[in-house]
């Protein structure tokens, strides 16, 4: 039992809630009478609220996502009803703005908005003497970072054999993106690094080997980056992969190089190009060299072992049809390992709020929040842009299709308008993106390919094979080949 519950309800099980652990880690004296306790999307309200009360709180902190308020607010209430004297105290970037008018907030009794490091230990501290602040808001000042303490000591062993390890050696970004949240971050600020590699090297020992940097843009200091590089390679183990988010036109020929070194797969970079169109980048102030862009991927693709996810946003305002169809050709010819189509989505706060106002973007209003409609393209479009995307991921993303989905999409004109085509007749044909067996998706990626693929039946029958016995362990007939 702990007087203190910290909990949050994470996308998949395989994610740690990083908040959590910085709230734990920087609790102080109040430490021994607290407890983690993370749930997953998957899990039903009333089991979690079930859970958490077994636990018998005084406090409960949970932390609030855009992924997970629907199901945050169901598990609040219920806790309210169950447990009248418990007291909820709410945080997280869901709540950070625009919170007023939530349901959530009105079964809470404390919502702490931005890093609550500080201000959650001092709430802490007067509930637990018997104090109860008038003030149900709670603004928290941005911390000075050194003066943390390092929040890797808890996670747990379970944590380091099954799930990733979220680290981070800065907060903040330079850019101010009118779709990203950071825009309204005071710069970036930096955690000393010394303390951060003793840190790591603990976890290290401890047997961690999937890192996932959450700095905003890894790269904003080529030289700091690569500090971060040497100290993973000299303590490299088989199995290891660091990921990092980064800017693709500020990857200078030294970062470049380094990066080089690693191992095949070792380094998972998640590149944020968002856009190629320079009016859609405009729009949103984010400076980006679209050539250096081009060439920095280049370079990672045919010269580095580094998994490649790029991003690309659907429904930036001044985007079109065309110009995202041609940004989306320019990467597959690069071919990085995925090509995560988003749509784009107005995170409460963002700056991108002024052109859902002017009338120029229209955002659905429940979560996530996402584009409906542009003045550049309509809802037809963006609905079958997000048809597509889900398409991408079962057949590209996902890794299944490596041989079978060239066959498609490299002899076309347009690789996008190709993958449109098939995603339409998919649509068509199952109605749905989701609970489609493998066999099925293979069945019909070979009847549409028989029609519109310029290559032999041979071919075919050769390419599908390839894919889907490259698993070992699948034995299903194809039985659909025609021979």
């Amino acid at each position: 039992m702990s007087a203190i519950l910290l909990t949050t309800i994470n996308a998949r099980y395989s994610h740690t809630a990083f908040g959590l652990r910085w709230l734990y880690a920087n609790l102080g004296p109040l430490q021994p009478q607290a407890a983690i306790r993370e749930f997953f999307l998957r899990q039903k309200p009333e089991d979690i609220v079930a859970d958490i009360l077994a636990e018998e709180p005084f406090i409960m902190g949970i932390g609030v996502y855009i992924w997970n308020v629907e199901i945050v607010t169901e598990v609040v209430r219920l806790l309210r009803a169950k447990r009248p004297d418990l007291i909820i105290v709410l945080g997280g970037p869901e709540v950070r703005f625009e919170y007023e008018d939530m349901p959530v907030l009105a079964w809470a009794d404390y919502l702490i908005r931005g890093e609550g490091e500080a201000a959650f230990r001092e709430l802490c501290g007067e509930l637990l003497a018997g104090k109860r602040p008038p003030e149900k808001i709670v603004t928290a000042d941005p911390a000075p970072l050194a003066a943390l303490t390092l929040p890797y000591d808890a996670y747990t062993d379970d944590d380091i054999a099954h799930r990733l390890i979220y680290v981070e050696t800065s907060r903040g970004c330079p850019f101010r993106c009118a779709f990203c949240l950071s825009a309204l971050d005071c710069g970036v600020r930096t955690l000393p690094l010394e303390p951060f590699f003793t840190a790591m090297d603990t976890l290290i020992d401890r047997g961690a080997k999937l890192f996932k940097f959450v700095d905003r843009t890894a790269n904003i200091n080529p030289d700091r980056m690569t500090e971060v590089l040497d100290f993973f390679q000299t303590r490299w183990r088989d199995g290891m992969q660091l990921h990092f988010e980064v800017l693709p036109d500020r990857l200078p020929p030294s970062l470049l190089d380094r990066i080089a070194q690693f191992p095949e797969g070792g380094l998972h970079l998640e590149v944020g190009v968002q856009s190629f169109s320079a009016a859609a980048l405009d729009a949103i102030d984010r400076p980006q060299d679209l050539a250096d862009t081009e060439g920095a991927l280049w370079f990672l693709r045919k010269r580095t072992g580094a998994l490649l996810h790029v991003d690309l946003v659907a429904g930036l305002p001044n985007e079109t049809w065309d110009t995202f169809e041609a940004g989306f050709n320019r990467l597959w010819t690069i071919r990085p390992h995925a090509i995560q189509v988003g749509i784009l989505k107005r995170l409460k706060g963002a700056p991108i709020i002024a052109f859902e106002r002017t009338g120029r973007l229209t955002f659905d209003p429940n979560p996530p929040y996402a584009i409906v409609e542009t003045d550049t393209l309509s809802r037809e479009a963006i609905v079958r842009i997000k048809q597509f995307a889900r398409l991408f991921d079962l057949y590209h993303n996902s890794g299944n299709f490596p041989r079978m989905l060239p066959l498609l999409l490299d002899p076309a004109p347009s690789p996008f308008a190709e993958f449109m085509a098939f995603s339409d007749a998919f649509w068509d044909a199952f109605g749905q993106g989701h609970g489609i067996a493998l066999i099925e998706q293979a069945r019909f990626l070979y009847d549409y390919l028989r029609i519109y693929a310029p290559v032999s039946l041979e071919t075919l029958a050769h390419a599908i094979k390839a894919d889907y016995y490259r698993i070992p362990g699948r034995r299903e007939r194809l039985d659909f080949l025609v021979l």
